[in-house]
C-alpha cells in the first residue's frame, strides 16, 4: 500500500509539473509574436523613404522651368504624408500608364497623379479618401465657333492621353454612336499642343489642368461645363489598410487647418 502511495504520488508530481511547462509556454508565444511583428509604416520607417510614382500634369506634377524640380499640387501633398512617417519622399516620375503597375510590384508605396478614383482602378489598388473634385471639359482653338458641347463630335479627330480618363471617356463617346475618330498621346501637353497647330479639331481634358493650361495658352479654351463629374485619389497597393489611413489622418488635417485651401490657391487660381 505504502509503495502504491509513493507512485500515485510521484504521477501527481509530474502531472503537475506538465501542466505548468504547458502554461508557461502558453503565455510565452504572445509575448514572442507581439514583439517580432513590422507594421507597414515600420517598414517603411526601415527602407529610409517614402517613393512615390506620379507622371507629368500641370499644375499637379510638373518640373519647374528655373530648377526643373518636380513641384505642384500633388508634390505638396507627397511631402506632407512622407513628414507625416517621419522619412524624405522619392519621387519616380513615369508615363502614366505606367504608375499603378509599379505600385503593384512593389517598386513604390504609393501614387499621386491627378489620378481620377474610378471602379476599374479600384479593383487593382486600393484608395484613401478623395482629396479634390473634377470633372472633364471639351476644349477647342478660340476661335472654333462649331463645337458646343458634345453631340457636335461627328466626324472630328479629338485629342487625349493614353490609359487617362479622357481616352475612356472619349471612348465612351464613340462606343454610344459618336463618329468621331481619337488620337491618343503619352502627355497632356502634346495633344493640347497638337489642338493649336490644328492637327486635331478638339480635346478632352480634365478642368483643373486645362484652366492651369489657358494660363499661358490664349489660343485654346474651354467649351461649357464639365460633363463628367469625378475625384481625385491617392492609390496604394491593395490591401495597404495601415498607409491608406495615415494618408487619411494627413488630409483630414490639411483640411481642418487650410493648407488644403492655400495649395489650392497656390497651385490652381493663382496667376
Amino acid at each position: 500500500m505504502k509503495k502504491y502511495k509513493n507512485i500515485l504520488g510521484l504521477v501527481s508530481m509530474l502531472l503537475v509539473t506538465m501542466l505548468l511547462l504547458s502554461a508557461c509556454g502558453q503565455a510565452a508565444t504572445p509575448t514572442t509574436t507581439t514583439s517580432t511583428a513590422t507594421t507597414r509604416i515600420d517598414e517603411i520607417k526601415k527602407n529610409g523613404k517614402l517613393v512615390l510614382a506620379t507622371g507629368n500634369y500641370r499644375p499637379f506634377e510638373y518640373h519647374d522651368e528655373k530648377s526643373d524640380k518636380i513641384v505642384g499640387y500633388d508634390i505638396d501633398v507627397a511631402e506632407a504624408i512622407a513628414k507625416k512617417i517621419g522619412v524624405p519622399l522619392e519621387i519616380k516620375e513615369m508615363q502614366f500608364t505606367s504608375l499603378i503597375p509599379t505600385l503593384q510590384i512593389g517598386q513604390a508605396d504609393f501614387v499621386i497623379a491627378a489620378m481620377y478614383i474610378t471602379d476599374e482602378r479600384k479593383a487593382v489598388v486600393d484608395f484613401a479618401d478623395p482629396y479634390m473634385d473634377t470633372g472633364m471639359v471639351l476644349v477647342t482653338r478660340a476661335n472654333d465657333e462649331a463645337i458646343k458641347s458634345t453631340k457636335d463630335l461627328d466626324g472630328k479627330v479629338v485629342g487625349v492621353k493614353a490609359g487617362a480618363t479622357s481616352e475612356k471617356v472619349a471612348q465612351d463617346l464613340k462606343d454610344k454612336g459618336q463618329n468621331l475618330s481619337i488620337k491618343s498621346y503619352k502627355e497632356t501637353v502634346d495633344y493640347l499642343m497638337d489642338l493649336e497647330a490644328s492637327r486635331t479639331d478638339v480635346a478632352i481634358n480634365d478642368l483643373l489642368n486645362q484652366l492651369e493650361y489657358n494660363k499661358t495658352h490664349p489660343n485654346v479654351k474651354i467649351v461649357g461645363d464639365p460633363f463628367t463629374k469625378s475625384s481625385l485619389g491617392i492609390a496604394v497597393k491593395k490591401g495597404d489598410k495601415e498607409l491608406v489611413d495615415l494618408i487619411n489622418s494627413v488630409l483630414k488635417e490639411m483640411t481642418q487647418n487650410g493648407e488644403s485651401a492655400n495649395l489650392y490657391k497656390k497651385w490652381l487660381t493663382k496667376n
